[in-house]
């Protein structure tokens, strides 16, 4: 195997500067109204400058040590996750931690749940989980690491779980059941009251997974929007994971877990003293991280408040209803299922839906796709407000060079990420 290379000397800064912003030109812009993927998550360049700001502030604090060197650590974290408790209406004594994003809080949930079911389902000699079929792939990475088992149901009820499949699926190995507040894939809300009633009836520990919903659903349902139930105030409901590097507009990395109890820690922590260097006990799998990410969603919590994100969170789903409206309005096309956020996706039952995306790429729109059914995948922030008539103008124009042959798919995969 040949060894990597590494730079023979060191460079004065500015060489190595210029390398870098030479670099940075290559890269698609993380701020573009023209991408709809995850790349970046935009609220406003003075939400970014907050933001940045207070995470160059804390770049270089480990946030491990807090509890000894950082008390505004300390104090950040906490008066976040009273945040999000709050928002995410839990009940008296929840606790919750910060986690480094939505996979490590997947990860941490299910980590937790096999320990409960030690002592809550001694006869769960081989966990398993059990998860619709539109669930973050997280759940497999997490029952990948933790050497048990995924049970992902085949079928979905209008783009929702199919609780009915996830009840047969049940079996005397379960430990958990799981629900996505939206799902990625089509961005619909699963039935969550139906999933922790499900879970209480077999006294299983039931996670939300709401990384890309937690800063969109409790701000439309204020604004009027009709929400289901799905945070910490759904019975059954255990634990509920929340980005805040998504639409809370902090930097990466900041998740939020959130414990309905916080008397679980018990079950979340990891503790090991047999070494030479004494206690050694952190609740989530980081050990050493950035203060950074915890001080960036501190200050844009604060700067923006419940009224910043009211504002933004409005604008977006207009947004989104604008395109919803635009794109049903286009013969040959529908929006799959009824979305609760940001994220839509649409497909046809008569054109080659994967061709029309590569129309759109062609003029410059950057998506992702879906396989199940095909379709296209958008999301949507701050910056897509002015530009619903130009992408839905293109659309149109696609979609009827596809229908007159003139536009055929390229070979490829759907891929959401390869990292």
């Amino acid at each position: 195997m040949t060894p990597p290379k590494f730079p023979p000397h060191s460079r004065p800064w500015p060489d190595v500067r210029t390398d870098m912003e030479s670099a940075h030109e290559k890269d698609k812009p993380w701020y573009a109204p023209r991408q709809f993927k995850g790349g970046s998550y935009f609220g406003g360049e003075d939400v970014v400058r907050v933001a940045n700001e207070a995470y160059r502030m804390y770049i270089n604090h480990n946030a491990l040590f807090a509890p000894d060197l950082f008390p505004s650590l300390v104090r950040y974290e906490r008066e976040l996750i009273d945040a999000l408790l709050e928002m995410l209406t839990a009940p008296e004594g929840a606790g919750g931690s910060v986690t480094s994003g939505g996979t490590e809080s997947i990860v941490v949930a299910v980590k937790t749940a096999k320990a409960w079911a030690r002592d809550h389902r001694p006869s769960a000699t081989a966990p398993e989980i059990v998860v619709p079929r539109a669930a973050h792939p997280a759940f497999d990475k997490a029952t990948h690491i933790l050497g048990i088992k995924t049970v992902r149901v085949p079928t979905s009820v209008d783009y929702r779980a199919d609780v009915d499949a996830m009840a047969d699926a049940i079996n005397s190995n379960t430990i958990m059941v799981a629900g996505s507040a939206p799902s990625y894939p089509y961005g619909v809300n699963d039935p969550i009251s139906d999933i922790g009633a499900l879970a209480e009836e077999h006294g299983l520990w039931c996670h939300v997974d709401a990384c890309h919903g937690g800063f969109v659903l409790p701000f439309a349902r204020k604004l009027g929007y009709e929400i289901p139930d799905y945070d910490l105030g759904v019975s059954g409901v255990t634990s509920i994971s929340v980005d805040v590097h998504k639409l809370g507009y902090a930097n990466k990395g900041v998740s939020g877990l959130l414990l309905r109890d916080e008397t679980l820690e018990m079950y979340q922590r990891f503790t090991f003293d047999r070494w030479p260097s004494g206690l050694y006990s952190t609740r989530n799998n980081t050990g050493s991280r950035s203060g950074g990410g915890v001080a960036s969603a501190w200050a844009v919590l604060n700067y923006l408040g419940e009224e910043g994100y009211m504002r933004i969170v409005e604008r977006i789903l207009g947004t989104r209803d604008r395109f919803i409206e635009g794109i049903n309005s286009i013969e040959g096309l529908e929006v799959f299922g009824t979305p609760h956020a940001y994220l839509v996706s649409f497909g046809s039952k008569v054109l080659d839906i994967y061709a029309v995306h590569d129309g759109m790429t062609d003029r410059g729109w950057n998506s992702n796709r879906i396989v199940d059914p095909e379709g296209i995948h958008l999301f949507f922030d701050y910056s897509h407000h002015d530009i619903v008539e130009q992408y839905l103008t293109d659309l149109a124009l696609v979609t009827s060079e596809v229908r007159a042959g003139r536009i055929t798919r390229r070979v490829g995969e759907a891929v959401y990420t390869r990292s």
